[in-house]
């Protein structure tokens, strides 16, 4: 019998900044078989929140931040798909990631075969050598391998920061557990994509105003 669960509160952030040589910004599996439609896994808002993913990845290559992407990777006798439907079959449409956020040359695509972008693979070596220490993670699914990226990332001292409106879910309470407990155990910041910022531009702001404090009257 269905009965109601109440997710304790968790705070959003009204603001955020980062210093972008300390930060990446990481993007969890946004591949067609996770948001486009004829997708074999579709997250139902997985592909609404490509507009939020796309201004957070215009702003990191605009600062300078490190970008980079998980891809789910799977092939044949993959103990997954005996939990989940066949997806992200290495090769295939499905895997790819959405053109709309296709990550440049220069970025760094890790091929993960688990929940976690961590697992097995080179990505915790990778932003020790860029000296990174803070990570905005966005990307689907909420509750499964963003959160599970997160976790790994807090188990390791990693600052991190989930932008809500950029991230998706199976389900509305999937996301809101997972947000909640990435506050709650990993002392995670939550906030909007809008709310999150440089430092630089903190102090470009506040250069503007001390500029425009001292320009004499009537300029």
């Amino acid at each position: 019998m269905p009965r109601v669960v109440e997710v304790p509160e968790y705070e959003v952030h009204d603001e955020v900044r980062v210093d972008p040589a300390r930060t990446a910004l990481v993007v969890i599996d946004m591949q067609n078989d996770f948001v486009k439609e004829g997708g074999t896994l579709v997250v139902p808002d997985a592909e609404a929140t490509i507009p939020r993913i796309r201004s957070l990845l215009e702003l990191a290559r605009g600062s300078g931040m490190k970008v980079v992407y998980s891809q789910d990777t799977h092939t044949d006798g993959d103990p997954e798909w005996r939990i989940w439907p066949e997806h992200a079959r290495e090769g295939t449409w499905g895997w790819n990631i959405v053109e709309e956020l296709a990550p440049r040359e220069d970025e760094a695509v890790i091929r993960k075969v688990r929940y976690d972008a961590f697992y097995g693979t080179h990505l915790d070596h990778f932003l020790r050598i860029w000296g990174v220490d803070t990570l905005v993670i966005c990307g689907t699914v909420a509750n499964i391998c963003v959160h599970y990226t997160a976790a790994s990332a807090g188990l390791r001292w990693y600052d991190v920061v989930i932008p809500k409106d950029a991230v998706s879910a199976l389900d509305p309470f999937d996301l809101e557990a997972s947000l909640r407990q990435t506050a709650f155990l990993f002392n995670g910041t939550i906030a909007t994509s809008a709310a999150i910022g440089t430092k630089e531009q903190d102090v470009y702001r506040s250069k503007i105003e001390e500029a425009a404090s001292e320009a004499p009257e009537g300029v």
